[in-house]
């Protein structure tokens, strides 16, 4: 009986000794393993980068080893950014066995003290010893089915220098601006024919076609593409138009896009084999109308580089949707990976240069913009670009580097999009489609990571959904913006998302206390803030309400702002009565933009200086919201000592309440965007000091931003670079313009309010040579303006010339109406019975 026992204990010995050499030697291996990982990694990198540069067509070879690395790829960079994570930080210091030759010792005892860690730790083991298995798998493959890999040419790699050296001219937005401008034909007072609209050229263009004759806008823009490319251009241009005849509106858009991309990359078009290629396939005579603009298309999108088409096929994820928000967009292309590394630039500095650059080349149409021209939102895809883009998404189109999760994206969106669609009656079932989102996230590939979450606008939002998300550890992008929910605790945040970069929870009514304890150490975006009417309601985005009483109701400050080094943006949150947290948000040397809403005491008035000192080399837009003031009334001031005043980098300042114009406003030499709303400012003081501001571009004054009735820009306070001018109606109702005060305004725009003005609104005209528009926003009668746009237009076209647009944009059906002014107005008024309001002074 005892032989039977000592056999059956030595078995057992024998199988756990095998068994603790086989886990000695797995988690021994890892850190090899790691570096084998990496290793390939940067290999297929290279690899990947090489294909992308070579003019070649990839056969199917090449495209299905391509698809292989990607999917690879992919899974490596989570493994090794877990490892990085979870791993490093626990790592078990190396031991000799206590002196018992036993190699295990340190890792039985890193179980016992850690035993949560050691099975992560053991877990990341095995998958990465699968990963680098199926590594040389692919290498292989590769061998054994003779996989080549096309070689680059010396033109295409004096090509590839090329593009960096065009990547970095400064001068480069203004001149594809000016292009811009020539193509779409917004250069008011080159002809009476600009101010018609898009429909008056297209009409006229067809007209022209039938002479062989160019319209004016496209032989300006062939005019100003570079001199290799522009005789082939212009013929290409012929050929789509006289084949695409009569041409429509996706005619007009392609050859926009055709141009945009031929003025964009001319170095890589050189020798002009890719125009002759395009103009031959337009010459085929078997070709229709519809081949020859995909083809066009095609050649469009090629001239994209890599990044910039992941990017593009990305908005796929948003085809249900009517527009997305463009810094939204930028930051979850960044968080998924999507952009490429520019030295010197964030992601998000990088994201916002694709982003120009595919609204420029027409693949992104905007959906709404600033005053000051700056696209806020864009439509995702629209026209022929979303038929094209939605065929090449769904291609194996391996050298885009869309997201092996993008289906999922796809997926959230379609839940977050039918809870919108409920009625009151789905109360008592408002959990069950976001019931469905957390069985899905928890249904995900433990091998594949979800970087964005975006719940923005649905309903039915549960402290256990909200639960189910934070267990998303790998989350970099989190909306909730415009849901219903109410309470985000601490609780559920600590420990959790500690990779979250982006919190977005704006337009909701979480508790202000909510975020004050909160601490996410690579958080970057933290956006708060719901604007309210006076009666409590929500009053929607700072865009639509210019001329209304609302308030900001916001969350509090984190009280641990200072350790999250990482943070570039903070917009609104709330400070304490005596600013304390701003001692923190000093030590953030990455922050870019800063909002917060602060009481008016000389407490906080210091601690905002020392902010703006702090960071005066990083710091590009500030705003502050006085809500609380001291007894007395005195306004906020946040001026410096003048010999204490450092270098500021400032672009954007907007200041809202009782709060003075600091002294450093004139020595903030690239400042082009001021706002003031409710500062009761001098008027004639406040204009002298702005028009030193050099750089000055677009001045917003909203309500009660002036004390007086009257604002005079004379000549003595000229404003050189002045191009926007927005101003409330309702408190100003005279503008006054002497000769050269604002030689380059271009845009003027009213919010008209309860009140009616009876005399003159704008008085110097003449005094504004780039005037193009008079934008008026209001309640209008839009029957009464119509009337007068086609009595109006009728006799412009038939005597005199027109100068600028006048354009009234009704805030009730967002529908505008524009009527042409001739050269003789040097007065504007508004036109008796144009608008529904009463009270007239």
């Amino acid at each position: 009986m005892a032989d039977l026992t000592t056999d059956a204990v030595a078995k057992v010995l024998g199988v756990l000794a095998t068994a603790i050499k086989d886990e000695t030697a797995l988690l021994g291996a890892l850190p090899r393993n790691m570096q084998f990982i990496k290793d390939e990694m940067d290999s297929m990198n290279g690899f990947l980068l090489h294909l992308t540069k070579t003019e070649t067509a990839h056969d199917d070879q090449v495209r299905a080893w391509m698809k292989q690395i990607r999917d690879v790829a992919y899974i490596g960079e989570d493994c090794v950014d877990r490892y990085v994570r979870d791993v490093v930080p626990h790592e078990p210091e190396p031991h000799n066995g206590c002196g018992l030759g036993l190699p295990y010792v340190g890792d039985l005892k890193f179980f016992l003290c850690h035993p949560k860690k050691y099975c992560l730790r053991r877990r990341l083991a095995k998958q990465i010893l699968e990963l680098r298995t199926r590594v040389n798998d692919v290498g292989d493959r590769r061998q054994r089915y003779g996989v080549t890999v096309p070689s680059l040419t010396p033109e295409l790699a004096r090509r590839q220098q090329e593009v960096e050296k065009v990547a970095d001219d400064a001068q480069e937005e203004t001149r594809k601006d000016a292009f811009r401008r020539a193509l779409l034909l917004r250069q008011v007072g080159s002809s009476a024919s600009s101010l018609l609209g898009l429909g008056w050229v297209k009409a006229k263009a067809r007209q022209l076609l039938a002479d062989n004759t160019q319209p004016l806008f496209v032989r300006e823009a062939i005019g100003k593409l570079p001199v290799h490319v522009r005789s082939q251009g212009a013929t290409i241009v012929r050929d789509i138009w006289m084949k695409c005849s009569p041409p429509d509106d996706e005619t007009f858009r392609c050859i926009e896009m055709l141009l945009c991309a031929l003025y964009a990359c001319p170095y890589k078009l050189d020798n002009n084999v890719e125009l002759e290629m395009l103009r031959r396939k337009l010459k085929d005579g078997a070709a229709g109308a519809e081949e020859i603009k995909r083809q066009a298309m095609v050649f469009c999108y090629s001239l994209l580089s890599t990044s910039q088409k992941s990017c593009l096929q990305y908005l796929t994820a948003f085809l249900e949707e009517k527009a997305i928000s463009r810094t939204s967009l930028v930051r979850r292309w960044a968080a998924e990976g999507l952009v490429g590394r520019e030295q010197g630039r964030t992601p998000e500095e990088v994201g916002e240069r694709y982003f120009k650059e595919l609204v420029f080349r027409g693949f992104i149409h905007p959906a709404r913009s600033s005053d000051a021209g700056t696209v806020k939102s864009c439509h995702p895809l629209a026209g022929s670009v979303r038929t094209f883009i939605i065929d090449i998404a769904g291609r194996d189109n391996f050298v885009a580097e869309l997201p092996v999760h993008l289906d999922r994206q796809i997926r959230i969106r379609q839940i977050v999009l039918r809870t919108q669609t409920m009625t009151t009656r789905d109360d008592a079932a408002a959990g069950k489609p976001m019931d469905e989102l957390v069985t899905f996230l928890a249904g995900l590939p433990e091998m594949y990571r979800l970087n964005v979450l975006d719940l923005g606008g649905c309903k039915g939002l549960k402290q256990r959904h909200i639960k189910a998300i934070c267990t998303v550890s790998w989350l970099k992008y989190l909306c909730l913006r415009n849901t219903d929910i109410s309470r985000l605790k601490p609780s559920l945040l600590k420990g959790r998302l500690t990779m979250l970069e982006t919190l977005d929870i704006r337009q909701t009514n979480i508790r202000p206390g909510d975020i004050k304890s909160i601490f996410l150490p690579k958080l970057k975006h933290l956006l708060a803030g719901r604007y309210l009417t006076n009666g409590g309601d929500d009053a929607g985005t700072a865009s639509a309400w210019a001329s209304d009483e609302v308030e900001l109701a916001t969350v509090d400050m984190p009280v641990k702002i200072g350790r999250m080094k990482y943070m570039e943006t903070i917009s609104h949150v709330q400070v304490s009565r005596d600013g304390k947290e701003l001692e923190g948000v000093a030590r953030l040397h990455k922050l870019r933009k800063l909002g917060v809403v602060v009481h008016g005491n000389e407490r906080t008035a210091t601690q905002l200086r020392e902010v703006i000192y702090a960071l005066a080399g990083c710091l590009r837009s500030l705003s502050v919201w006085v809500t609380h003031h001291n007894q007395q009334g005195a306004s906020l001031d946040i001026s410096f000592q003048e010999e204490a005043t450092p270098i500021l980098i400032l672009e954007n300042l907007d200041i809202k309440g009782r709060c003075s114009l600091p002294s450093w406003i004139e020595r903030a030499t690239k400042l082009a965007n001021v706002s003031l709303r409710d500062t009761g400012m001098n008027a004639e003081e406040t204009l002298r000091r702005l028009c030193h501001v050099r750089s000055l571009s677009c001045l917003t004054l909203d309500r009660r931003s002036f004390v007086g009735q009257v604002l005079s820009f004379k000549k003595e306070v000229r404003f050189d670079a002045l191009r926007f001018l927005i101003f409330d109606g309702d408190t100003t109702c005279s503008l006054v313009f002497e000769a050269d005060a604002a030689p380059k305004l271009e845009k003027i725009v009213c919010n008209v309010g309860s009140v009616v003005h009876c005399g003159d609104l704008i008085v110097g005209i003449q005094h504004l040579p780039k005037l193009e528009v008079i934008e008026l926003r209001g309640n209008f009668n839009l029957t009464r303006l119509r009337e007068l746009m086609n009595g109006v237009t009728t006799a412009t076209n038939a005597s005199k010339p027109t100068r600028y647009l006048c354009r009234y944009l009704d805030s009730g059906e967002k529908e505008f109406v524009e009527v042409p002014k001739t050269t003789t107005d040097t007065t504007f008024s508004l036109p008796v019975g144009v608008t529904n309001q009463q009270n007239v002074v």
